[in-house]
């Protein structure tokens, strides 16, 4: 296990630190369809509605990225992008939930300096108003109460992930175990390599805590989804 940990570690990190593991809702919780639908709710978490206009805002702005790309989009790829963005909101909303378990928030003064550090909110390197409000109404097509309301869900759960993240810890012993382990009981190069060793190996380590959180987790969400419904309803 560790042996494929380590030589796929690099892929499987930028994914779960990054992506926040795109894809791991299939089947996650308890996941079901169908049933009563809030009104307006595309899917629902712990009882907690995800409004359809936020999906239908987001499927739209994939819809335009695929139709500016080369490919000739068919009904079957914006059938599986349709499940992507739902997919990823349903994930957005899990993690935010549990951020706000940890006691985690995000300060006016936090989500400012955030988007202050946008490029496209920027004009000759400083935050410009209008250019923010030219961004967010006309390229996302949302509002800006949508918007910073995401990016400060998207904050906590960065902050949430960096958490967990920091529980890790290596001893001495323990790194210079494991490095004979990897070469073989060849300890030559230890003091060259043990820096880069040791970041390989607490990324090791945070994937497998990851992976043990997300069991946790699982036990307990509770997913419904109503995209159906309010399709067949339209």
């Amino acid at each position: 296990m560790m042996d494929f940990l380590r030589k796929h570690m690099r892929i499987i990190f930028i994914i779960t630190l990054g992506g926040l593991l795109a894809g791991v809702f299939i089947g996650f919780g308890s996941y079901s369809f169908g049933g009563k639908t809030p009104a307006d709710a595309v899917a629902e978490v712990n009882g907690t509605g995800i409004p359809y206009k936020h999906f239908s805002s987001a499927y739209n702005r994939a819809v335009e990225t695929l139709r500016n790309g080369k490919e000739e989009v068919t009904n079957d790829m914006l059938e599986q992008k349709k499940q992507e963005v739902l997919q990823d909101l349903i994930q957005e909303e899990v993690f935010s939930q549990v951020a706000k378990q940890y006691g985690i928030k995000v300060s006016d003064m936090e989500l400012a300096a955030d988007l202050r550090n946008y490029p496209a909110f920027q004009k000759d390197g400083q935050f410009d108003q209008r250019a923010y409000f030219q961004v967010v109404f006309q390229v996302l097509k949302t509002t800006p109460h949508d918007f910073e309301e995401s990016r400060r869900r998207q904050i906590s759960i960065y902050k949430l992930r960096q958490l967990i993240a920091s529980s890790v810890k290596i001893t001495g012993p323990e790194l210079q175990m494991e490095y004979s382990r990897a070469n073989k009981g060849n300890m030559k190069n230890f003091e060259k390599e043990k820096d880069k060793f040791l970041e390989n190996l607490r990324q090791e380590k945070v994937m497998m805590v990851f992976n043990e959180w997300f069991k946790q987790l699982n036990q307990s969400v509770k997913i419904k989804v109503h995209l159906q419904e309010i399709e067949k309803g339209a």
